[in-house]
């Protein structure tokens, strides 16, 4: 049996939202049947994707970079270029499945995007630069959520040098791009980095884990955390976190993953405007707390969404697996889509005050 269809709101969906916006913002007067063609682009594509509609997989963290670009002054864009072409693998990472014929600035743009995904790629041991550029523990800040009455966790210092954690992390790759010693192939390294680290710490199981009566140990970011993605069908079973990760999307072509970004952008509920506030904070320390807060409401629901845990069914594979409740994916699927815009805001924010501090600090 599939997966489960469930009934979809075009009119208050993210599709129709960024289509319309796409239309608003690039030409107002677009023309009834180019607009209905953007509109059914948008519309298959997440038939196609469904049921993982709307990530930071591969897809999500292009997606937030592909906005971040549209987001750098030209001077900034142009400093990015220098550097990110002597990352030291360029062509054979950064540009790997370029559509052929790409110019040099389709083909930088293509490079960024792909840079947001590097860290993933270090992390295969077959990869030439593993054990020099792999960092496991920079992908995340563990803050705690302790249910009532669960004892606090002890904490073990770490033995690795180093940042350790999102936060430390994301500090020393802005520093080593500041920095006028870092030699320029560390600093194409250290933009992969603060990429993807921009994208990463908003999601909202990056900063967050549960420590309760079922996980004494942690949830590990809910990736011991087991619920029916879409219930009833058993073969939906899936982790919090990449429930959480594939919430931005699947896609496979960079065009789509362009089409969302520019969509992001043009939605005027994800405006630099309407996000203002958010945006006065340039602390990453606060971004990852925003990430925790967000997780407690809405990904653990305060405490009440029911789960299995991993260690439950690997004793016994017939355990029961809860299924999400109504309206979560839904309510997650506008989390995600608001803490990408912010991703992709606040990392151009960042650059621009690295690489063009006098225009970008104007932002």
């Amino acid at each position: 049996m599939g997966h489960k269809t469930t009934p979809i709101d075009w009119e208050g969906s993210f599709v129709m939202r960024f289509t319309l916006a796409l239309r608003t913002r690039y030409n107002s007067a677009m023309p009834q049947a180019a607009f209905r063609r953007s509109y059914l682009l948008a519309l298959l594509c997440t038939l196609l994707f469904t049921p993982h509609a709307m990530a930071w997989i591969d897809t999500g963290h292009k997606i937030v970079a592909l906005a971040t670009w549209d987001e750098l002054t030209p001077a900034s864009k142009a400093k990015i270029t220098e550097i990110i072409k002597q990352h030291p693998r360029y062509k054979e990472d950064l540009l790997s499945g370029l559509p052929e014929g790409a110019s040099d600035d389709e083909a930088v743009r293509y490079a960024f995007a792909t840079a947001a995904t590097w860290p993933d790629m270090v992390r295969s041991q077959g990869h030439p630069m593993h054990n020099v550029a792999n960092h496991p523990l920079w992908h995340y800040i563990d803050i705690p959520y302790i249910l009532e009455g669960q004892p606090t966790p002890t904490t073990r210092p770490s033995t690795n040098p180093g940042p350790q954690n999102i936060v430390e992390a994301l500090g020393k790759s802005a520093d080593d791009l500041k920095s006028a010693t870092v030699p320029v192939p560390d600093k194409a390294v250290a933009l992969c980095w603060v990429l993807h680290l921009g994208g990463d710490i908003h999601q909202p199981l990056h900063g967050c884990t549960l420590y309760s009566p079922q996980f004494p140990e942690g949830d590990k970011g809910g990736n011991g955390f087991i619920v029916l993605r879409d219930p009833p069908y058993p073969d939906s079973k899936r982790n919090l976190h990449f429930i959480w990760d594939e919430m931005l999307g699947d896609y496979k072509s960079e065009a789509m993953c362009r089409y969302v970004a520019a969509g992001l952008r043009a939605d005027p509920q994800l405006s630099r405007e309407r996000l203002k506030d958010a945006l006065e904070v340039k602390d990453p320390a606060k971004w990852a707390q925003e990430s925790h807060e967000l997780a407690v409401e809405h990904v653990y629901l305060k405490g009440k969404l029911q789960g299995t845990s991993t260690q439950e069914l690997k004793a016994d594979p017939t355990t029961v697996v809860p299924g999400l409740p109504r309206g979560y994916i839904k309510d997650a699927e506008q989390v995600a889509t608001r803490r990408a815009a912010l991703a992709a805001y606040r990392t151009a924010d960042l650059l621009n005050s690295i690489f063009d501090p006098a225009t970008g600090s104007k932002r």
